[in-house]
């Protein structure tokens, strides 16, 4: 047995010594990611996550090895002593060499193992074939019965037992809440052949197509989503920002929690939007939002993890490689569906579910897409019809257990998507390489970064509610999502939001945007993965529970380099520090941007900045927000401040 298991450990030992050092020419950004995590090697959390992993790598190796020495075995006895036990061991091994590399290629095209020729269906199953007979041959010929038993129940036994899905009804009429997350969606590739179904819905619920975030990335829109607060309230104004920050109280799940709901927060791609339990959800469902993950991840390359992975069994020691659409090489819609459909289990209570699916997220690719050549857009249509497939069915398994028969449904985008075309950013006759960034985040004139999708539907005994009276015309914000499902349940919560109740909106109001750090590209145009690692890891380190946060000491700093903008009725003024603090005012109808300067409304234009400089008023000093500093009031606040 002792050959066969360091024949295995020294065929893994090949194939990670490849791959690492291939690891620069593939620009995986490892190392560099290494060098800057610095506090990793003296933070328990990051230590013993790291050692879950390896002692799953460890087991995959003696897995790997037990099945070569039972079938080797099984062969010279099968073969009645006729063949030397030295070539029934050079056969096994070339042949489950052949087999391993096989599937991995089968089932991952894009690893860094994986090859065509490999990918052989007709292969794969007489291989196969050839094992499991070998395997089970152990039960006839009374011999290696145990190990037998021991590698089938770690294959099959949990394999199977996750088949059984609870299929209960939920029996509450108390309604449900669900808010669905789509990310990355630009709004004007919503339609009837496209999303289908996405665009069913907004047909058959209350619409407002004029909605805006307040940041273009994912975790300072969901905290706006959740706290019903802008990001310059609550705090949340960068992705991956300390939570001791944020009062998690003052949040929805919270409110609900005290309600008597049992809360879900599900996420197939949780790398730069750690919401988890501190937020008061009973269940996270998703990958870690950890900083290993961000390395452990990588080890996806390797075929025989790749393999080992798919397993129940080993998915407790590895969950970064499977169900992680960060790990988009092994990313599957239909099983992450799945694996939803198994954890979400109907209750007495209510339930508050808020789910975001991130499918449309760069690098617009998933396992088994034949799309990979295509250009950035075209591969993003591909990932916008996969994620329309992928919310209808989840809804379906919803309303299957009974979910949706009480329950209050929002479809939301935490932002959209630019990819610098002409239609991306307002008509202007100058400075049109700087303002049109891919992306989001990066440029706060650009609608197709900061329009979002706004959409939802009330049932009560399966019937849908009216709700008379909600101006759709109105502009409205991540931050009205809270106040409005408190709103319409009712609940007992003295707090004032900076958003409001949507079916209380009845005039236009200042909404705050900002924008966000911003992403190194090439001369592609596609985003340069290790200059942006080397250009921003600096401001990261790891907290005490193995979480990537901002340094504190750097986090004010990025703030200050934000461009701030603000939307009032058909007007936004935004101003870009990046450009010498100049200013810009877009007529949002007819899709203009002029310069402060040119504008010709001048008393408009004086109460745009008014209005952003009286909301940003207690950072204009720190930040250096020059339009705003000769304003009188901004000069008496600084005394006061003195």
């Amino acid at each position: 047995m002792s050959i066969n298991l360091l024949i295995s450990f020294l065929l893994f030992i090949f194939t990670f010594f490849n791959w690492y050092t291939s690891l620069d020419s593939q620009s995986l950004g490892i190392k560099s990611a290494g060098r800057k995590l610095s506090n990793a090697l003296s933070n328990g959390p990051f230590l013993y996550e790291v050692s879950v992993f390896f002692i799953g790598a460890l087991l995959s190796i003696i897995l790997i090895g037990l099945v070569a020495y039972v079938v080797s075995n099984n062969l010279e006895k099968v073969a009645k002593n006729k063949i030397s036990p030295l070539f029934c061991l050079i056969l096994t091994w070339l042949l489950l060499s052949i087999t391993i590399f096989s599937l991995s290629s089968y089932f991952y095209h894009d690893l860094f193992f994986s090859h065509p020729s490999l990918a052989n269906k007709t292969l794969i199953i007489i291989m196969l074939l050839f094992f499991s007979i070998l395997l089970l041959s152990s039960f006839f010929i009374s011999k290696n019965i145990k190990i037998t038993s021991f590698i089938i129940l770690i294959l099959l036994v949990p394999e199977i037992a996750s088949i059984n899905v609870n299929n209960e009804i939920q029996t509450t009429s108390k309604p449900n809440v669900f808010i669905i997350g789509i990310d990355s969606l630009n709004q004007d590739e919503i339609n009837e052949k496209q999303t289908p179904f996405l665009q069913s819905f907004i047909d058959e619920s209350i619409y407002l197509p004029n909605t805006y975030t307040h940041v273009a990335r994912t975790f300072p829109s969901w905290v706006s989503i959740l706290t019903g607060d802008y990001p310059l309230t609550n705090k949340a104004r960068l992705n991956l920002t300390n939570f001791n920050q944020i009062d998690l109280t003052k949040a929805l799940p919270y409110y609900l929690k005290n309600a008597g709901y049992t809360n879900y927060y599900i996420q197939d791609e949780r790398r730069f939007n750690n919401i988890d339990e501190r937020f008061f959800f009973d269940k996270v469902i998703g990958p870690p939002a950890t900083a290993a993950e961000f390395i452990l991840s990588k080890f996806v390359d390797l075929p025989l993890l790749a393999l080992t992975s798919k397993l129940k069994f080993f998915n407790y020691f590895m969950p970064h490689l499977q169900n992680n659409r960060a790990v988009w090489v092994t990313y599957d819609p239909t099983r992450f569906n799945k694996i939803i459909n198994v954890s979400l289990h109907p209750f007495e209570k209510p339930v508050f579910v808020a789910s975001h699916f991130t499918l449309p997220h760069w690098p617009y690719k998933t396992n088994n897409k034949t799309n990979h050549l295509k250009d950035n857009y075209h591969k993003y249509l591909e990932s916008i019809k996969m994620v329309d497939d992928q919310v209808a069915s989840y809804m379906f398994n919803l309303k299957s257990k009974g979910l949706l028969k009480n329950a209050l449904i929002f479809i939301i985008s935490d932002h959209g998507e630019s990819f610098s075309r002409d239609i991306d950013t307002p008509k202007h006759n100058e400075n049109s390489q700087i303002i049109n960034l891919a992306g989001h985040g990066t440029s706060i004139v650009s609608n197709s970064q900061y329009k979002t999708l706004l959409s939802f539907k009330y049932f009560t005994n399966n019937e849908l509610s009216e709700f008379g009276g909600v101006r759709t015309k109105l502009n409205y914000a991540m931050s009205d999502i809270t106040p409005t499902i408190i709103d319409i349940l009712k609940l007992d919560v003295k707090k004032e939001f900076d958003g409001q109740s949507i079916l209380k909106v009845k005039k236009q109001r200042d909404i705050p945007l900002e924008s966000s750090l911003q992403p190194m590209f090439n001369s592609k145009g596609t985003v340069d993965i290790n200059g942006t690692i080397e250009q921003n890891a600096n401001l990261f380190e790891i907290d005490p529970l193995g979480k990537v946060i901002i340094r504190k000491s750097l986090y004010q700093k990025a703030v200050n380099s934000k461009q701030r903008g603000i939307i009032f009725d058909k007007w936004q003024l935004s101003i870009y520090p990046e450009h010498a603090n100049q200013i810009y005012i877009t007529d949002l109808e007819s899709n203009i941007l002029y310069k402060y300067i040119d504008f010709p409304n001048a008393r408009l234009k004086v109460e745009l900045l008014d209005k952003l400089c009286s909301l940003y008023l207690e950072e204009v000093t720190v930040a250096q927000v020059e339009p705003c500093s000769n304003l009188s009031y901004v000069y008496n606040q600084s005394i006061k401040e003195l």
